[in-house]
């Protein structure tokens, strides 16, 4: 699929890397956690994961907002010291430092996030950048950190999983306007399978049959959605997305609202 493609294999190249090199850490929060340098796997105590991931999250954030969140149920001071101990802990993980410190946390120069990527490349989507002119990371990984409740894993995971849809439509759009219409599909039907009663997903996917000329798929998909929306909510689609294949069925083509 188009959104599980990588330019290099990364793996392949730390391989291969001159051993003068810094070794570089890629942090996996998306479908589970896990660290790696240079392709290995590095453990990492469970308490001090929670750290680590918080970072590769919000990328940069002060002392206090870290402490605050970690541990909402502590004491300022005794978060700090959880904080503090946190930090100490992670520093004896890996040769190298994982967090930078100075005024704020961040991680630190060489580690990457696939957060972070993810995030990238959904703002270039959004903004309108060609899908080959920007690194598009596998858009349909799992979701942020499953089994872990915290309450900013939560708010997190929502807000990424929108993120995460919004750029999976971009995309197969752009796709569509470039006449991909095999990868605008398979996009669209990434974005449907996330959330098969989100109209703007069936709304995109629809749109990419009716540019290939593809009716039948059109009404299927339709048909098939309002199904859905029957029986799991009690509503039809919006009069818009009928008219949209309606007016395709006739010939006639429907601005977007």
């Amino acid at each position: 699929m188009v959104v599980q493609e990588v330019t290099h294999d990364l793996r392949t190249a730390a391989g291969k890397t001159d051993a003068r090199q810094p070794p570089r850490y890629a942090l996996r929060l998306l479908g589970g956690f896990g660290l790696e340098r240079d392709g290995r796997t590095v453990a990492v105590p469970q308490g001090a994961r929670r750290l680590l991931a918080f970072l590769g999250v919000r990328q940069r954030c002060a002392r206090a907002e870290a402490a605050g969140t970690l541990w909402p149920g502590s004491h300022e001071e005794r978060a700090r010291a959880n904080l503090r101990t946190m930090l100490w802990r992670l520093h004896r993980v890996t040769p190298e430092p994982l967090v930078a410190e100075d005024d704020q946390l961040a991680l630190a120069v060489g580690v990457t996030s696939d957060v972070a990527s993810l995030a990238a490349a959904a703002a270039a989507l959004l903004a309108g950048a060609p899908p080959l002119g920007a690194p598009v990371p596998a858009l349909a990984t799992g979701e942020l950190l499953p089994g872990w409740y915290d309450d900013w894993v939560l708010t997190e995971r929502e807000r990424l999983r929108q993120t995460r849809l919004y750029a999976l439509e971009a995309l197969a759009e752009l796709l569509t306007a470039q006449g991909r219409f095999g990868e605008a599909v398979q996009v669209a039907l990434t974005a449907v399978q996330l959330e098969p009663l989100r109209e703007s997903a069936t709304r995109v996917l629809i749109t990419v049959h009716l540019a290939e000329r593809n009716i039948n798929e059109a009404v299927r998909r339709l048909e098939l959605f309002r199904a859905d929306l029957g029986r799991e909510l009690g509503v039809a689609p919006t009069p818009w997305l009928e008219h949209l294949v309606r007016a395709s069925r006739a010939g006639a083509t429907v601005p977007l609202p």
